[in-house]
Order: C-alpha cells, then sequence, then structure tokens
C-alpha cells in the first residue's frame, strides 16, 4: 500500500515541485543574462561615445592652432578640460542632473563658436532656459543632437545656420535641433568618420525612456530638424 501511495501521489507531486523549481531557475537564469547583456550594451555605447565627441573637440582646436595659436586656443583647452571633467565626473552615472549636461551642452557651443565667430555667413541662435527644472537625465543624451548638426549645417563657404531650444516644465524636458544642410567636406577630418551619436542616442533612449519619449526627426532639401 506503501509503495502504491508513493507511485500514486508521492511521485508525482515531487516531479511538479521539481519542475516548478526548474523552470523558475530557467527563469531568474535568463533576467540574469539579460540584465548583464543590457548593462554591457550600455557600457558599449559609452565607450562609443566619449572617443566620439573627443575626437570633435580635437579636431575643433587643430583648426584654431592653425589660424592664430594663442588666446583662443588657449580658451579652448580650458573648455575642453571643462569637458573632460564632466566625462569623469558624470558619465559613469546613470543619472545626473540637467543642469550639468546644459554645462557640458553650453561648452561645446561656445568652443564651436570660437572657431567659426569671424565668419559672417553663419548664424548660431540658442535659447536655453532651464532655470526651474530639477529633472535628472542619463549623461550626454542632447549633445548628439547638437554635433550633428555642426557636422552637416555648417559650411563656411555657404550661408549657414543652427537653431537650438531647449525648455522643460512639469510635462517633461523639450529639445529642438534645426540646421541648414550642406554636403560634407572630404576635406574635413571629420568627414571621414561615419557619425555614430544619433545611434546611440536612439538604443539608450530605448534602454532607459522605453514608452516614455518621443523622437522626431525630419529632413527637407535645405534642413533637418530634431526633437
Amino acid at each position: 500500500m506503501n509503495w502504491i501511495i508513493q507511485l500514486v501521489v508521492i511521485t508525482p507531486v515531487t516531479w511538479i515541485l521539481y519542475r516548478q523549481r526548474k523552470d523558475k531557475i530557467s527563469a531568474l537564469r535568463g533576467a540574469e543574462i539579460a540584465l548583464s547583456k543590457s548593462t554591457a550594451d550600455l557600457q558599449f555605447l559609452r565607450s562609443q561615445i566619449n572617443p566620439h565627441f573627443l575626437f570633435n573637440v580635437l579636431n575643433t582646436i587643430y583648426a584654431m592652432a592653425l589660424v592664430d595659436g594663442s588666446k583662443r586656443t588657449a580658451n579652448a583647452i580650458q573648455m575642453l578640460g571643462d569637458m573632460m571633467r564632466f566625462m569623469l565626473d558624470d558619465n559613469h552615472l546613470d543619472f545626473i542632473p540637467l543642469s550639468n549636461e546644459v554645462s557640458y551642452l553650453q561648452n561645446y557651443l561656445a568652443l564651436q563658436k570660437l572657431r567659426i565667430q569671424d565668419s559672417d555667413e553663419i548664424d548660431i541662435s540658442e535659447k536655453i532656459v532651464v532655470n526651474n527644472c530639477s529633472y535628472e537625465i542619463i549623461p550626454m543624451l542632447l549633445i548628439p543632437f547638437v554635433e550633428n548638426a555642426f557636422k552637416h549645417g555648417i559650411d563656411i563657404n555657404q550661408r549657414s545656420w543652427i537653431s537650438i531650444v531647449l525648455t522643460c516644465d512639469h510635462k517633461g524636458i523639450w529639445f529642438n535641433v534645426r540646421n541648414s544642410l550642406h554636403q560634407t567636406d572630404l576635406n574635413d577630418p571629420e568627414s571621414r568618420h561615419s557619425g555614430i551619436g544619433l545611434q546611440n542616442v536612439r538604443e539608450r533612449l530605448a534602454l532607459f525612456y522605453k514608452g516614455r519619449h518621443h523622437l522626431n526627426c525630419e529632413t527637407t532639401e535645405k534642413e533637418l530638424l530634431l526633437i
């Protein structure tokens, strides 16, 4: 009788418990793999971003050094130092104050304006109003849009313009970048490097803001709009 009870009752129950435990272990393992992959993907994205922007800034300083090699270059080096400090202090964090990101963005804009300030054919307008914002965002989320605008929207031999608007309220953050469009100068060192910034932004938005963001890119014959 005991043997029959074990065969009919205990064995099936034991098998069910074993399968449930095995399924839970498999689910936990899958979650662990997914988390590991997300972490690896994020670290890879960050490792792409830093060298990308560093090359852009160094190219700008190099161009200025060829022109005058003195005061403007010194100012640019100071700005580069501030940007590198941001990379060391903030870029390893998942989220940072929006004000920190804005400071980095303004340093980048100032650096680019140093390079093109002698041109009457280039118009750079910016409206950044974030004084009352306490949001935190993932680091280096905004700069790829501006970097892309300078890469494709500025030609020192043609009429060029960039418009940047950054505002925020209790509903969220709005970032609007518009720029003129020109063919890439093959003599520009940056033209030999494919852009990775915007693709990284898409992937990082999907990781951190899935279902909570909107990215709109529109291109006309003479204009690129990124919102």
